[in-house]
């Protein structure tokens, strides 16, 4: 079974807004056993949302379309989908009454414009939302399957989980299996997973393919059975396989994340980390912050961007600034010391680099950046060429630096 997703809205076309909505329904789509054929993102004119709409019917078995069931003239996904099932918009009493009980809820007037969430085409059955206010609706025709949710990301999500994928797994269940692995790198580009991995990818099943990230390359895939066990172990005996040739650039799978990874190595072994940042200027820190409970191993970060804040806070002598520069080698050796020593933690790591687009020269480029690594072992020091915007190579150099402290904790 083939999905089409639809995702409207002009705002989703001018470059301001991406569209997340469709990411997260074709991994639950593809959970439910539901291939996602084709993503399409249109505009909210009447016209091209018909052209999209009936291609969608022509070539999926089940199309969902998010947005444009709001309560403003350009929410038209409800007359659009009408007009194409050949259905009569009727005004569904038991959505007027929801609307209205949230509404009064929320402390907000009613206005006539809400009348129109409370169209659905006739013969829909509702959805019902617990987040917002909108419902939405779907509706079998010709042997298609035909949802409308809500734009709102959190609305949509909602509304999917809750309502409408009870409905989709009782209609596609026992049909086809499909289990999908993500096992995500870093360190490797996308050409040397390729070349590790090319009589994999050449296969048909299971299905393999590369994403290739800033942070690194995931490798995706995807086994198709008639039973979920039996899809779940053909995706399994790939990754064993990929695994034995990835070696530890694999640091996760499916949506891990690498402060996640080295965060619950840390806390494993009950050791604390701290972090002198200059060219990623507190980029580090955010990320392990990020993670709840990271107080446990994350003692302190330091964003060190002058000279004279790594000589006054991390204690790296000015000489050796003078004579090395502040993006070298030493200096980042300097830092990793000085923080791990400030902080009183097991682990003290450092970064300094030029992330352009100024300040680049012959002998030290727009990308050069050094990692430090302090441990009771000693102090370690990288050096890496990025290429990418500003934002790119600090991202980069963030993950790279993460990356450093899970090996050296991996051993």
């Amino acid at each position: 079974m083939r999905a089409e997703i639809i995702a409207t809205g002009s705002e989703l076309l001018s470059g301001g807004m991406p569209d997340t909505n469709s990411l997260f329904l074709a991994e639950e789509l593809l959970d439910l056993g539901i291939a996602t054929a084709f993503k399409t993102v249109v505009g909210d004119d009447e016209k091209d949302m018909e052209e999209a709409f009936r291609r969608a019917l022509e070539r999926a078995e089940v199309v969902v379309i998010t947005g444009g069931i709001g309560p403003t003239e350009d929410d038209i996904t409800r007359k659009v989908t009408a007009k194409i099932a050949k259905k009569r918009l009727v005004l569904n009493e038991d959505a007027l009454r929801a609307i209205k009980a949230v509404l009064a809820g929320r402390g907000k007037e009613y206005m006539t414009a809400n009348d129109r969430q409370a169209l659905i085409p006739a013969g829909a059955r509702l959805l019902p939302n617990s987040v917002g206010v909108a419902p939405g609706f779907f509706f079998e025709e010709g042997g298609k399957f035909i949802a409308a949710l809500p734009g709102v990301p959190e609305e949509m999500r909602a509304m999917f989980l809750e309502e409408l994928k009870p409905v989709l797994a009782e209609r596609v269940g026992g049909r086809v299996f499909l289990r999908r692995r993500i096992l995500r790198t870093c360190g490797m580009s996308e050409s040397a997973v390729n070349q590790a991995l090319q009589d994999i990818l050449k296969k048909d099943r299971p299905a393999v393919g590369l994403t290739a990230k800033e942070t690194g390359v995931d490798v995706r895939i995807v086994g198709e059975e008639s039973s979920s066990e039996r899809a779940q172990a053909e995706v399994e005996k790939a990754a064993t396989a990929i695994r034995e040739r990835l070696g530890d650039a694999i640091y996760g799978v499916d949506n891990q994340d690498m402060e996640e990874v080295v965060g619950a190595l840390l806390k494993q072994r009950r050791l604390k980390l701290s972090v002198a940042e200059s060219c990623t200027g507190g980029l580090i820190g955010a990320r392990i912050t990020n993670v709840s409970g990271s107080s446990e191993y994350f003692e302190r970060g330091a964003v060190v961007y002058g000279n004279q804040a790594k000589t006054e806070m991390l204690g790296v002598p000015e000489e050796l600034i003078k004579k090395h520069g502040s993006v070298s080698r030493e200096v980042a050796a300097a830092m990793a010391q000085g923080i791990r020593r400030a902080a009183r933690t097991d682990y003290g790591l450092s970064v300094t680099g030029i992330a352009g687009p100024g300040g680049g020269t012959r002998e030290k480029p727009v990308g050069l950046v050094y990692i430090g690594l302090a441990s009771p072992q000693g102090v370690k020091v990288e050096e890496h060429k990025y290429l990418g915007t500003r934002a790119q190579i600090r991202l980069k150099a963030s993950q790279m630096a993460l990356d450093m402290v899970r090996k050296h904790l991996i051993g």
